[in-house]
């Protein structure tokens, strides 16, 4: 999709454009638990409870800030409710194990701790299986080392001038004095009580149940489910060639995808997921968010033609 005040191409479910910071809107249904938070209650959309533009600044950087600042909210907001209500009831024996998505939020399950990442950013938990439930322990919650990180580059600045843009946004805003303050002293858990008072929360729709036969995680209030995303077999095998250009490529094997322009290459993760009979190939992990790939065709994945066995990144085909 595209972003309707600057025009730049915007991946499916982003809050906020990433160029300009203009918030996108949501869709009619909650389709995963980062989205559930960031559309759950409007403040959060607009902290000023008004139209973005309007913090309080008279140039047009402001409405920038403010729409970058919405994206960086959203996300702890949606580390927050995940780490106090989200449930998933186990169907049977067994649980969930290896990483489930629905191409937007990846969900990993992995030697007793369960991670998420979403907007270029993880976060994980311990979790423990009781009986029916999976539990998550909210005190063991991690954010990944690049979460700074992560939000400077939604300004399109260096870490290192960042306390800065916190520091001015902290002088119009209390989400931005939060998220100064989590900054300057180095603790999150502020921060995050802060965003859960503020929150109302409708606690079933972070409940997904596990079908074992299905290998699916269902959300129990909007039925969107979370597909086993490790289904090599359906997706590409070997080396695709750019039909534009037969010195761009693209070779997969179990989990790794080989980026090739003419020579230069570089490797990041992939998951395959299918959805009754269509199948999608995601991209995943730090390697990819800063591959030359990224840079260049600004995907996260593709629906893969297996009967053709072929698929189309940027308007061009790739194939055997």
């Amino acid at each position: 999709m595209f972003c309707g005040n600057c025009g730049a191409q915007v991946p499916d479910g982003s809050g906020v454009c990433p160029n300009c910071g203009a918030q996108m809107a949501p869709k009619s249904r909650t389709q995963d638990p980062v989205q559930s938070a960031q559309y759950q209650n409007n403040q959060y959309q607009n902290p000023q409870g008004g139209s973005t533009s309007q913090t309080g600044a008279g140039d047009g950087s402001s409405k920038k800030i403010s729409g970058k600042l919405i994206g960086i909210i959203c996300a702890c907001v949606a580390v927050a409710v995940l780490a106090i209500v989200l449930v998933f009831v186990l169907g049977g024996s067994g649980g969930p194990k290896g990483a489930y998505t629905d191409g937007e939020v990846i969900a990993v399950f992995e030697k007793g701790r369960m991670s998420f990442t979403f907007s270029g950013m993880e976060m994980s938990f311990k979790y423990t299986q009781k009986k029916d439930q999976i539990i998550v322990d909210p005190e063991s919650m991690e954010l990944s080392d690049n979460f700074w990180e992560v939000v400077a580059d939604s300004f399109g600045i260096d870490e290192d001038e960042l306390e800065d843009s916190l520091e001015e946004m902290a002088e119009y805003s209390e989400y931005g004095e939060a998220l100064y303050d989590a900054y300057k002293d180095d603790d999150m858990d502020a921060l995050i009580e802060m965003l859960l008072e503020e929150m109302d929360v409708d606690e079933d729709e972070f409940i997904y149940v596990y079908d074992k036969k299905a290998n699916t995680l269902k959300n129990k209030e909007t039925k969107e489910k979370l597909f086993y995303a490790q289904q090599y077999k359906e997706g590409p095998s070997g080396k695709y060639t750019n039909k534009d250009d037969d010195d761009i490529t693209l070779t997969f094997k179990n989990g790794t995808v080989t980026y090739d322009d003419d020579g230069d290459d570089e490797q990041f993760t992939y998951y395959v997921y299918v959805d009754k009979k269509d199948v999608y190939v995601v991209f995943y992990g730090e390697e990819f968010d800063e591959s030359d790939f990224y840079a260049e065709y600004y995907v996260s994945g593709f629906s893969f033609n297996a009967k053709k066995d072929k698929f189309t990144i940027g308007g061009t085909d790739y194939k055997k």
